[in-house]
């Protein structure tokens, strides 16, 4: 944790990842994170395995660093507990479908009247307008990856398969970047402002790189020289004789000659079939051929030493477990230790972000209503039966 928030209160009323992402980068600079859940099963997210004892690691992964308190907002106390709270913070945050907020009556302009510094942010599905907003159609990361275009294309028999990189995340690291950005707007204008995405919109912005293609179809016949030709006819995993190696045929004029060097062997780009880039990318079938089975005669270590020297970027292929494992993640310090209540020592993912002023330690994921007689006691409200109805299903 770092000190850049200190001082600033969030209100969190997210729940399962795009939401509690954001604010974990939020909790990670400093901010106070009051998670706020329902009685009973709290955030869908605890009772999603696997656990270590009765804890979530899905939950315990974004949700470090923060408190956790239980309010009935359907009892008189749980209304008034919430609107104290409102009332000491600085932004106020969910993931809800449009229009759940306003029957909550947490929503940017019942908000603004009686708390006109507070921020009010969150992220949907489908954003605030459209056909899918009016008719409150719920959102989830594969189906905004599914209709905003990130599933990989069918081959064959191939169906349609998800990306490897969630939607939430994405639209997560959007919302803490809209939410810093309304906290720099407020010290201007001593106003909160509301702020939002989806996750949609999120999984379009993936497309920055090729979308303009798909929009400007008259700019990709001009006739130019694509330099990107040649990344198209090549994968960038190959089979090695002891796993996988990723190799990026980029930042070069001519890579196939660099990569044939680093593999020794002959020139293809002499071969008329891959001459140029169109070529390469007109015959790949055939240049993907020779190069795999090269590929398939040494171990990984011996191409990477190899295509290195002739100054091809590639990588060794990982697997999560193995990646968590590089001397780099826990130098940087991306893998972070805290003691659970109730699971004991965990080791969680850290902060990519880092700065020279060494980070305090992370505190651990909350039980359910962990900090509920805490934030209570601040307030003013010690005795306050907000809990009525709340249970520990998972912690």
């Amino acid at each position: 944790m770092y000190d850049f928030l200190n001082g600033i209160r969030i209100v969190d009323f997210t729940h399962v990842w795009q939401g509690p992402l954001a604010t974990l980068l939020l909790a990670d600079f400093g901010a106070d994170v009051i998670k706020v859940e329902r009685p009973g099963r709290g955030d869908w997210s605890r009772a999603w395995g696997p656990f270590v004892g009765d804890v979530s690691m899905p939950f315990a992964g974004l949700n470090r660093n923060k408190r956790s308190i239980v309010l009935d907002l359907k009892a008189d106390d749980g209304k008034e507990a919430l609107d104290k709270l409102l009332g000491t913070a600085d932004v106020v945050v969910h993931n809800f479908r449009p229009g759940v907020d306003k029957k909550m009556g947490i929503d940017f302009d019942s908000l603004h009247v009686r708390f006109p510094k507070l921020i009010h942010a969150s992220s949907s599905g489908w954003g605030e307008k459209g056909p899918d907003a009016e008719r409150g159609r719920a959102g989830h990361a594969q189906m905004a990856a599914a209709e905003g275009g990130l599933f990989s294309p069918a081959e064959g028999d191939r169906l349609p398969s998800i990306p490897t990189v969630s939607v939430d995340h994405i639209a997560g690291l959007m919302l803490a970047n809209a939410i810093l950005a309304a906290l720099v707007n407020r010290t201007r204008t001593g106003l909160g402002t509301q702020v939002f995405t989806d996750l949609h919109s999120a999984a379009l912005t993936t497309h920055v790189w090729d979308g303009p293609r798909s929009l400007n179809p008259a700019a990709a016949d001009t006739g130019a020289v694509d330099l990107t030709l040649t990344e198209k006819a090549l994968p960038h995993s190959w089979r090695t004789a002891d796993g996988f190696i990723e190799i990026s045929p980029v930042f070069t004029d001519n890579p196939v000659q660099l990569i044939c060097r680093g593999l020794d062997l002959p020139d293809l780009t002499q071969d008329e079939r891959f001459a140029t880039p169109v070529a390469q990318y007109e015959n790949r079938e055939a240049l993907r051929a020779q190069i795999a089975a090269r590929l398939k005669e040494k171990p990984t270590g011996e191409w990477l030493a190899a295509l290195e020297a002739e100054g091809i970027l590639c990588a060794r292929v990982l697997t999560p477990e193995e990646a968590l494992t590089r001397p780099e993640a826990g130098v940087n310090g991306m893998i972070v230790d805290v003691e659970h209540p109730t699971a004991g020592p965990l080791k969680l993912i850290g902060c990519a972000v880092r700065t020279t002023t060494p980070p305090r330690a992370s505190t651990p994921p909350p039980v359910q209503g962990e900090h509920t007689d805490e934030v209570l006691t601040e307030l003013g409200l010690k005795g306050v039966t907000s809990r009525r109805g709340a249970h520990r299903t998972r912690n």
